[in-house]
């Protein structure tokens, strides 16, 4: 029973749908009889023209496009531009200085970092520094120099070609020094070498070094050695610094003078001490 009721109910639908089909055709057909006066021919174009309506009204999606309620503003297209907190890219992190990449030796690093922290503690900031102001920007500018510096010279010995250096540069340096104090033992005497003490042969020495003039400027005085190793400084500042730095007065004296003082005539003393 239910079987012929959807039998009926089917041929009920089909009986509907031939109708309506054959109501826009022919309504089609009419409409173009104005262009045509071939009805005949006006009856497949009409099929074929409420064929396509039904497609497009049954298989294609029509939708409405919302415009926004206010215009796009520059602020609106910085906010599209804006990342968000999740974005990779804020999580990467910074590239090591510039100083570490010359180095290239993490060792290295955390030593020169540790050294200079207590060199600036113990002469800089707890010297005077912390008397006059407890902010913490000089010491740090001041140890950003000086690690670039210290960046800057160890590129620079890398870049040493160490074959020359060990077997020609070293070789003839010392090799001249050899000479010149032979020269100087003949001329003083080797018998009277032999009975001086170590005070009195370095006193003849440099008297005839100085004499000669072949003596070195540092070992005049001590204020020779410091004048010395300041021009010494100058130079390497001047090379290390970076150009903005090594153009101000302020700077140069200052870092000239904490690695003169605090670093090479200690370092100095400690190798030859008097």
């Amino acid at each position: 029973m239910k079987a012929m009721e959807t039998i009926q109910d089917l041929i009920e639908e089909g009986k509907l749908r031939t109708v309506w089909w054959a109501l826009c055709i022919f309504a089609v057909t009419y409409f173009l009889s104005h262009t045509s006066k071939s009805m005949l021919m006006n009856i497949p174009v009409a099929i074929l023209l409420v064929s396509g309506l039904r497609i497009l009204l049954t298989e294609v999606e029509f939708r409405r496009k919302v415009r926004s309620g206010r215009p796009h503003t520059y602020l609106t297209l910085l906010e599209r531009k804006q990342m968000s907190l999740n974005d990779s890219r804020l999580s990467t992190p910074p590239p090591p200085p510039k100083w570490k990449r010359k180095i290239g030796s993490p060792v290295v690093e955390a030593a020169a970092n540790e050294f200079i922290e207590k060199l600036l503690k113990e002469f800089v900031v707890d010297l005077w520094y912390s008397d006059i102001t407890p902010d913490k920007d000089f010491p740090e500018q001041i140890r950003g120099i000086i690690l670039d510096a210290i960046g800057e010279i160890s590129g620079r010995v890398k870049a040493i070609n160490l074959v020359d250096l060990l077997t020609r540069d070293i070789i003839d340096l010392v090799g001249d020094h050899l000479d010149v104090f032979r020269r100087i033992q003949a001329t003083i005497g080797t018998d009277v070498m032999r009975t001086l003490s170590s005070e009195e042969r370095d006193e003849r020495l440099k008297y005839h070094l100085m004499a000669s003039k072949e003596l070195h400027p540092a070992l005049i005085s001590p204020e020779s050695e410091y004048k010395v190793l300041q021009h010494l400084m100058s130079g390497v500042i001047a090379s290390v610094l970076k150009p903005r730095e090594a153009q101000c007065p302020v700077v140069r004296s200052i870092a000239r003078e904490l690695v003169t003082c605090l670093v090479v005539q200690p370092l100095m003393n400690f190798a030859s001490p008097v």
